[in-house]
């Protein structure tokens, strides 16, 4: 499919639907993931300490801010696995350098380079994704936060054009 991938309908209802464009009534609605389990890294990341530290960070942000669902689990996985290789190959490249030798002593680029910035672009294609990055936020507008007092509601709010004491 060329051109721009198409937004979902639930972030053009989000942002206003600013095109005035028919909504696609017939998209699948998920819903949203219970906190405890989905907060939870799952079973895949068992052997990646970096991967599950990841998820632990980014899964309980993403669900309170409803961006995910359980049917976004999978990329949410993909995520924290690139990110956890990133990481590794960066550690491989402090320890043994940019520049490493072949058995035969030449010079040649650290074959590591190669692999952190395979993972680091898969790392680009999803955070988007996933609203991870600050303009796929921009575009999103959420609903005011509830206040943080109760009683605000009872508070009575000057007349329009009243001066205010300061």
């Amino acid at each position: 499919m060329r051109g721009r991938k198409p937004k979902p309908t639930a972030r053009k209802v989000l942002e206003g639907n600013p095109g005035k464009r028919p909504l696609n009534a017939a998209e699948p609605q998920h819903p949203a993931p219970e906190a405890e389990a989905f907060d939870t890294p799952p079973e895949e990341l068992r052997d990646h300490v970096r991967a599950s530290a990841e998820w632990r960070r980014l899964a309980p942000l993403l669900r309170q801010a409803r961006a995910v669902t359980d049917a976004d689990r999978a990329a949410l996985l993909a995520l924290c696995l690139e990110w956890d290789r990133y990481l590794e190959a960066t550690q491989k490249i402090r320890v043994h350098g940019l520049v490493v030798k072949t058995p035969s002593g030449y010079p040649m680029p650290n074959p590591f380079i190669a692999i952190a910035t395979k993972a680091l672009a898969g790392c680009t294609k999803l955070w988007p994704e996933l609203g991870l990055t600050p303009s796929s936020r921009t575009r999103v507008k959420t609903d005011a936060p509830l206040p943080t007092d109760a009683w605000t509601e009872f508070d009575e709010a000057p007349p329009p054009g009243a001066a205010t004491r300061h």
